[in-house]
């Protein structure tokens, strides 16, 4: 069941630090228990030099900025910051949508940043419903049960929100017969975002309505059956929880500005994201430049980051948390709220690395990016996309290596409307390796039809690992020294979980992976390739976990003998697949997640030699021929997270 903590399921894969130590006291939790880590203070040390504080509580904007005089707001601060300074947030909670377009230098880089051992709390959103949620909210008249509306009224906001105690997040209802519904369950008249008389009640959420300015909330039980420890059973009192109610389109603004380093501070409560990092608003030829996020936890509305015209952006040791509930599925999300990416990025020049990514209905889009290093990140329930290039491009290279990817619908995908023929740089696309892609967890895709008590609806089976939509032409992809698993079979049974496919007008190599299936063995269907695509496969290990000990043909054998094999050769000379094998690849500890080779696995020294061009951290520990997979023999366990 998905409602098992990812720190149990990865433990061996896993290492993060950023939660572990230095917490808050907690509280009691009346909402439900917290989907993830709750941010924690850092004990990062200060910086030498000039250092100027801000302190909601007890400071005053005409103070000098020093410890016993701070300042009080961040936007006064950011503005008499010079290179070279430190801004210290002291730990409190800054109700405030900050704009930043200060500007460092390479040697003097300006620092925003929490006061160690304290948490600094950057929040975008209505503060009366986190301060006094009593005297915010009252019944709504002719409302559903446990329904409420804002006292006041508002021009904007209340789309998004979370409980302050767990940080979940709500649902954000675009009508509000769906907010009133008495209804759980999936019918036809609720595709497509249509207005549905009956509607879809979607769990605690909010919606403003645009009509009397008044935003609702309704925190009632989920009582769909199958939702088990999934369901919503906590308070369903508005009057008796601090919310966090979205407010500002974004929390933080950073706009033109260069040589920036924000560091361990908590950002949310924004209406469209968390955080916005562009070019400078009223110069467009003024890019910002050179910004790290480093150590920060973004709560994402409907998106945690969007970045254009940005060069050399730094995502380090952070954790982005989206709008997807443990109760919300991909049709509530896509269909009845409002669906989106947790990063939007166009720019060039960026590395995320040692990052959380987790919970939203797409992952990352990137299409206008020129060179991203994304690698030892967490990417973990995404009800639909995962890893989004877009199609195929001129220029551009992306490394993807040692994350670990999991209960992700579509992990690698692309959007367009028709083919589109593109040439490449030499040397340019995606190179994928070394990354564990563990989706034998599905995902919730969507509510049953009837009542079912099973809980089977929660737990979709991902069947597709490479996934387009509009038929575009992909981008290259290099996708070597990973290890897959799926639960079953692959969409039709493509080959390599689909990586075997979709190669039309592109470039695409798929050498020394290893791919298992629970239930069933990969399968060897080259439909949709045709000899004179520039596809190239060879040296991967495929298994069945259930099912691998049964078969005893040459699982090969009728591929191999086949025109399409010998056809094959014309690209590749061995032909697709020569050297793959059927074998059980003798995993370290499968049983507790740990896919590193034990000694004697086939997967040891049967790979071929990947070009020496391609890159490969592991390289030098990979000793004799290749290993096949994530892991060479001896290999230390991957490490992802901050």
């Amino acid at each position: 069941m998905r409602v098992l903590c990812w720190k149990a399921l990865f433990v061996t894969l896993l290492f993060c630090g950023s939660t572990s130590a230095n917490n808050i006291e907690p509280s009691p939790i009346r909402s439900h228990e917290p989907m993830r880590p709750l941010p924690a203070k850092s004990d990062r040390p200060l910086n030498t030099g000039p250092t100027f504080y801000v302190d909601p509580a007890n400071g005053m904007d005409r103070n000098d900025g020093t410890k016993p005089t701070p300042w009080k707001t961040i936007n006064h601060a950011v503005g008499q910051l010079k290179p070279g300074d430190t801004l210290c947030l002291r730990g409190g909670t800054y109700f405030e949508s900050v704009t930043i377009t200060a500007v460092g230098t390479a040697e003097k880089p300006i620092t925003i940043r929490a006061f160690p051992g304290e948490l600094a709390i950057l929040d975008a959103g209505l503060r009366e419903f986190l301060e006094d949620p009593a005297g915010a909210w009252e019944p709504a008249p002719n409302g559903a049960k446990d329904e409420f509306r804002s006292t006041r009224t508002y021009r904007s906001g209340g789309g998004f929100g979370n409980f302050a105690d767990s940080m979940i997040p709500f649902h954000r209802y675009m009508n509000l017969t769906d907010l009133r519904s008495a209804n759980e369950l999936y019918h036809v008249g609720l595709s497509d975002r249509q207005d549905d008389p009956v509607g879809i009640y979607c769990g605690p959420g909010t919606r403003r309505d645009p009509e009397t300015g008044r935003i609702h909330v309704r925190l009632s039980h989920t009582l769909l059956a199958g939702l088990g420890k999934d369901a919503y059973r906590g308070e369903a009192d508005a009057r008796k929880l601090p919310l966090v109610i979205s407010g500002h389109e974004y929390a933080l603004r950073i706009e033109g500005a260069r040589h920036l380093r924000i560091q361990d501070i908590v950002v949310r409560g924004a209406e469209r994201s968390a955080v916005l990092i562009a070019r400078d608003q009223e110069d467009i030829d003024h890019e910002a430049e050179d910004i790290e996020l480093d150590g920060v936890t973004l709560y994402g509305s409907g998106s945690a980051l969007r970045v254009s015209h940005t060069k050399r952006l730094r995502i380090v040791n952070s954790m982005l948390r989206g709008h997807s509930a443990p109760w919300h599925s991909r049709f509530t999300v896509k269909n009845r709220a409002g669906s989106g990416y947790l990063i939007v990025a166009e720019g060039k020049d960026f590395e995320i690395a040692h990052c959380e990514l987790t919970d939203h209905h797409d992952c990352i889009t990137f299409h206008g990016l020129d060179g991203l290093r994304f690698h030892h990140n967490l990417v973990d329930n995404f009800n639909d996309d995962g890893i989004e290039p877009g199609p195929k491009k001129a220029r551009g290279t992306t490394l993807v290596y040692q994350n670990l990817i999991t209960r992700t619908l579509n992990p690698f995908t692309a959007h367009g409307n028709k083919p589109i023929p593109i040439d490449s740089e030499p040397g340019s696309g995606m190179y994928v390796f070394r990354n564990v892609v563990d989706l034998r967890q599905g995902t919730y895709k969507g509510p049953p039809t009837e009542p079912d008590p099973s809980g089977k609806f929660l737990n979709e089976p991902t069947q597709l690992i490479c996934h387009d939509h509009g038929s575009p032409v992909h981008a290259v992809y290099y996708v070597y020294h990973n290890t897959f698993l799926l639960h079953q079979k692959a969409f039709r049974d493509y080959y390599a979980f689909c990586w075997g496919g979709q190669s039309r007008m592109t470039t695409r190599r798929v050498f020394n992976n290893i791919f298992v299936q629970v239930e069933g063995l990969p399968g060897l269907n080259f439909t949709g390739l045709k000899p004179d695509d520039d596809f190239q496969a060879d040296a991967n290990l495929l298994w069945g976990m259930n099912d691998g000990s049964t078969q005893t043909a040459d699982y090969f054998a009728k591929f191999r003998k086949s025109p399409l094999f010998e056809a094959s050769k014309k690209q590749y000379p061995p032909g697709w697949g020569a050297n793959d094998r059927l074998a059980d690849p003798h995993f370290l500890v499968p049983l507790k997640n740990d896919f590193r080779l034990r000694s004697g696995s086939p997967a040891i020294d049967a790979g071929i030699a990947i070009p020496a061009e391609w890159p490969d951290t592991l390289r030098e520990f990979d000793k004799g021929q290749p290993d096949l997979g994530a892991f060479p023999l001896g290999a230390e366990p991957l490490r992802v997270g901050s």
